[in-house]
């Protein structure tokens, strides 16, 4: 009565009868669970990896380096930074693209900076835009000597690098 009937399917096709050690075709299904366990986790593990590489990705190509102990200024609005000549202030040097320059020197040598992105492309404008990074702790004085020493060499559009309130 057993073998014709619904309970010959529950009883001899269960998922515990399936996996029996009594039964010599268990052993294949046994591999089959653990290669899609292991298949899961690295899934998983991958899809973290993907998670966590989109979220630090800089997709403006410009990442700004800070030194220890250097604070931007905050801002309550700002926008994303474009690829543009960066001057560095820190600890009271200045760097140009990664060149310590001296102040009396930064109007020439924003200026040779120009001419070799005029010669690198030819029939481009060089671009107007610069951004300054600096500690929000500056002094006036020496950051207006490197805005007007910037404007003096033809960069109109002069951008400083904040961190959104």
């Amino acid at each position: 009565m057993v073998n014709q009937g619904i309970l010959k399917d529950t009883t001899f096709h269960s998922v515990i009868a399936e996996y029996s050690i009594l039964r010599p075709e268990a052993e294949r299904h046994k591999r089959k669970i653990t290669e899609e366990l292991l298949l899961t986790a690295l899934i998983d593990a991958f899809s973290i990896l993907v998670i966590f590489l989109l979220m630090n990705f800089s997709s403006t190509g410009d990442i700004i380096y800070l030194e220890k102990g250097m604070e931007l200024p905050k801002a309550a609005k700002s926008d994303v930074l474009d690829l543009n000549p960066v001057i560095k202030i820190d600890q009271g040097k200045i760097f140009l693209e990664n060149k310590e320059v001296n102040v009396d020197e930064l109007t020439a040598a924003l200026i040779d900076l120009k001419t070799k992105y005029k010669e690198i492309h030819p029939g481009k404008e060089a671009p107007v835009a610069l951004t300054i990074q600096g500690d929000r702790r500056l002094k006036y004085e020496f950051l207006n000597g490197i805005v007007l020493a910037s404007s003096q060499a033809g960069y109109s559009d002069i951008k400083f690098a904040v961190v959104m309130k």
